[in-house]
């Protein structure tokens, strides 16, 4: 959507709880645009904290999540074990801004030590019904040893889910708890509107349609390889025209035995060259959607020159922010 149809969206929800980003909503580049996503949460989708408190459940930051478009780095993501049963995850969350770039978010860690958990359960007691009564008592040293177990075999996966929900909820700026976001005594159908903003690939730009389009080929071309090269739109300087009144024994010629070999369509050296300048970007290190364009026009054979030297030019810009990402991650 446009940045005034965003902004149209988030006036119809006056009342939801925003966290759109306001650089999202500026005049973004043709190949990008802004898309405003409004999810609405039940109260059963949030931990019932004392005090009033409620705080988002670990699918529900997943929900929040995707809709930010949130990813994770995987150089940072790791889990550790330190000590016997504790667990430290680590995550790293990105978005991408408003600029095509990739924006990194702080490194947060979760860590989930089992003798701590188990102290915590000590005090809390052992919950028992007794003739439909809820009860407490002590736990003993069999039901201790048996829970212990059962957190030793969750603990590495609890410590990396929650350095994720830790690192969503630092991307998007969130607190860990809404006070008195329902009412008190509020059913569990009670419900409250978020509002998130994320940047995407424009589908409706040429470019991108193409990409995604080749994409959806992918795999008849893995079964069945790609097209012969063919060229479709020859200069007109190499374009063969046979006259209307062939002469020099030329009278005899049968358009139905097929071409002879000097009247073979030929390509014009510019557009070879251009295709080799293409073809020796594939060993570079670029995007993946230049990567498939490439491909695709090699494919084709395309030999529009105009066309070509857009692609490569877009293609060397692309290689360039690429390495500017790399540079700002390792912060050379």
């Amino acid at each position: 959507m446009t940045s005034q149809q965003a902004k149209d969206f988030i006036a119809k929800h006056l009342n939801a709880l925003s966290y759109v980003k306001q650089s999202h909503l500026e005049e973004l580049s043709s190949l990008l645009e802004v898309h405003i996503e409004a999810i609405v949460c039940k109260k059963e989708e949030f931990h019932d904290l004392k005090g009033g408190a409620f705080t988002p459940k670990k699918e529900t930051l997943d929900k929040f999540a995707s809709a930010a478009g949130i990813n994770y780095n995987q150089a940072a993501e790791a889990t550790r074990r330190e000590g016997d049963g504790c667990y430290v995850g680590t995550a790293q969350p990105m978005v991408m801004g408003p600029d095509g770039k990739y924006q990194f978010g702080a490194v947060c860690e979760y860590e989930f030590d089992v003798d701590v958990r188990l102290e915590e359960m000590k005090l809390n007691k052992k919950a028992v019904w007794n003739n439909g009564q809820k009860e407490v008592r002590d736990y003993t040293n069999t039901e201790l040893a048996q829970e212990r177990i059962q957190l030793m075999k969750v603990g590495r996966q609890r410590a990396n889910t929650g350095a994720r929900s830790r690192a969503t909820v630092s991307m998007l700026g969130m607190q860990t708890g809404f006070k008195d976001l329902f009412p008190k005594n509020s059913p569990p159908s009670s419900n409250v509107t978020f509002l998130f903003s994320r940047i995407m690939f424009n589908p409706k730009n040429k470019m991108i349609m193409d990409a995604l389009i080749n994409s959806m080929a992918q795999n008849t071309t893995a079964l069945y390889g790609p097209k012969a090269p063919v060229a479709l739109s020859a200069p007109e300087e190499s374009r063969v025209v046979i006259p209307e009144n062939p002469s020099d024994g030329a009278g005899d010629y049968d358009p139905f035995a097929g071409e002879p070999e000097e009247l073979v369509k030929q390509v014009s050296p510019e557009v070879i060259q251009l295709q080799t300048a293409l073809n020796d970007w594939l060993n570079a290190e670029i995007g993946k959607l230049h990567r498939e364009a490439i491909i695709d026009a090699l494919a084709r054979g395309e030999s529009d020159p105009e066309y070509l030297r857009d692609l490569i030019e877009k293609t060397r810009r692309g290689a360039e922010i690429i390495q500017e990402r790399r540079a700002a991650a390792t912060g050379k």
